[in-house]
């Protein structure tokens, strides 16, 4: 980790799913320093919401998440 990046975090999300995200978000929005963790290989990859996106909550939550979206 280089020197100029604080260890110290107010938040930690454990997993990089919908909620999750949504979660870091509305924190780093506020103020924290926020830091997420996802056991996967990408964001959301050990989800359990059934393989479904409820696409009106996603895009109101990231505008932008299917111009972004690998």
């Amino acid at each position: 980790m280089p020197a100029e990046r604080s260890a110290v975090w107010d938040a930690v999300i454990v997993g990089a799913g919908l909620a999750g995200l949504a979660a870091a978000e509305t924190l780093a929005d506020a103020g924290l320093q926020v830091v997420v963790l996802e056991r996967g290989d990408a964001p959301g990859s050990k989800n359990v919401t059934g393989g479904r996106l409820y696409v009106g909550s996603v895009r109101d939550l990231f505008p932008e998440w299917w111009a972004e979206a690998p």
